[in-house]
C-alpha cells in the first residue's frame, strides 16, 4: 500500500475543511496559505490572525496614511523566538487613536524673486 505524502494529506484535509465550513473569499485565501506553509486547516490560528487584522483595519479606518504609518512604527515589535517582526497589540493600547498627531505639512511661504 502506497503511503500518502504529508502534502497530499493536508490538501485532502483542506478540502474536507472547506466543505464543512462556509468561508468568505478572504478566509479561503488565508486557510490555503496556512495549509501551503505546512499547517493543518484545523489549526485555527490563521483564523485568529485574520480576525485581528480585520479589527486593526477597522480601528485604523479614517486615519491618514501618515497616521497609519505612525501607529505601525509605534506598535511593531520583534519576536526573538520566531525571529520575525509582529504587531504588538499591547503597544496599541498606549496610543490614543482619536488624538494622534495630524502630520499636516506646513506650507512654505512663497518668496518673490527679483528675476
Amino acid at each position: 500500500m502506497k503511503k500518502k505524502s504529508k502534502y497530499r494529506i493536508r490538501m485532502d484535509e483542506l478540502k474536507r475543511f472547506k466543505k464543512k465550513h462556509k468561508l468568505t473569499k478572504k478566509e479561503k485565501e488565508r486557510v490555503e496559505m496556512w495549509v501551503e506553509s505546512g499547517h493543518s486547516a484545523y489549526d485555527t490560528r490563521w483564523w485568529d490572525e485574520l480576525e485581528q487584522e480585520e479589527e486593526l483595519d477597522e480601528l485604523l479606518s479614517g486615519l491618514t496614511d501618515a497616521q497609519v504609518n505612525y501607529v505601525y512604527s509605534h506598535c511593531m515589535n520583534w519576536d526573538p523566538f520566531m525571529e520575525e517582526p509582529f504587531f504588538d497589540f499591547n503597544r496599541l493600547d498606549d496610543l490614543d487613536l482619536k488624538n494622534l498627531p495630524t502630520f499636516e505639512e506646513e506650507e512654505e511661504p512663497e518668496i518673490d524673486l527679483p528675476f
